[in-house]
């Protein structure tokens, strides 16, 4: 038994160093997929020109970027200016992902909880956070191609861009990088989802025993009904020594008187006492 218990402490030591690790990694991509969702979230990269277009430019979630003659770039859009931003299509992309890059911003920030609250609850936390942010990355990733029918699209793209219609452009490399980062934040949340499940305790046997002795500790096994009825048997199986002696004394007074009869002395008809 104390074999036993010796092999599952070892194996709950390294499952505990085998979660903790998977818990670092997991907390280094969370922070790798905030940077790169604020990376494609700024970038003008989105949809861009090429060897066909009427002209070169590119287009952002919310800038617009034309490159002039000189080889000078030119860029119109702020986001914290809606009217400056091409279409309404273009500005649900731009809040949706920035509420994605905000939402995971948070849950870094989340991380330090875990020097307060148990892993569980925080790993909880931040796999919802992560969830909510995958899935405003993907209605953004859906959004933004119904607003490639603007004018200043078809400038570059042609009269053959419209809605979800490339024209005479193509997807650059931040439209891409947000596509792989729908599937990495689902991936994160549901890593966050399976480490919360798993830092449930894995020696309920063992618990349950030390739980189980701590409580008989308070009860003295020797007044229960069981033992009160065992002493209760032992005590009847005893001999009465008193009624016992009684009736040694009783015979032997008989035989004694009897005896003394016989012989006519009267020194035998006495009784003897024990």
């Amino acid at each position: 038994m104390g074999e036993e218990n010796e092999l599952t402490r070892i194996y709950h030591i390294q499952y505990v160093r085998n979660s903790r690790a998977i818990t670092v990694v997991w907390a280094i991509f969370t922070i790798c997929f905030a940077i790169l969702n604020i990376v494609a979230f700024i970038q003008p990269q989105w949809l861009g020109y090429t060897e066909k277009s009427l002209n070169a430019g590119y287009f952002g979630l919310y800038e617009v970027c034309t490159i002039l003659t000189g080889g000078e770039l030119s860029c119109d859009g702020d986001f914290l200016d809606f009217t400056t931003i091409l279409n309404d299509s273009f500005r649900a992309a731009s809040m949706l992902v920035g509420i994605s890059a905000l939402l995971f911003v948070i849950a870094i920030i989340c991380l330090l909880l875990f020097f307060f609250l148990r892993a569980s609850t925080v790993l909880k936390v931040c796999g919802w956070l992560q969830l909510l942010a995958g899935i405003c990355m993907g209605i953004a990733c859906i959004v933004y191609p119904s607003g490639w029918d603007d004018v200043k699209v078809q400038a570059v793209c042609g009269q053959q861009a419209g809605k979800y219609q490339l024209g005479w452009c193509e997807i650059r490399w931040a439209f891409i990088l947000s596509i792989v980062l729908i599937f990495d934040a689902f991936i994160l949340a549901i890593l966050a989802f399976f480490l919360a499940a798993k830092q449930a305790d894995i020696l309920p046997k063992q618990n349950e025993k030390q739980k189980k002795d701590s409580k008989d500790g308070f009860i003295n096994g020797g007044f229960t009904a069981e033992s009160f009825g065992r002493q209760s048997n032992v005590s009847s199986m005893q001999p009465n020594t008193s009624s016992d002696q009684s009736e040694v004394k009783a015979v032997f007074r008989s035989r004694t008187s009897s005896q003394g009869s016989k012989q006519g002395g009267s020194e035998y008809g006495e009784d003897i006492k024990l």
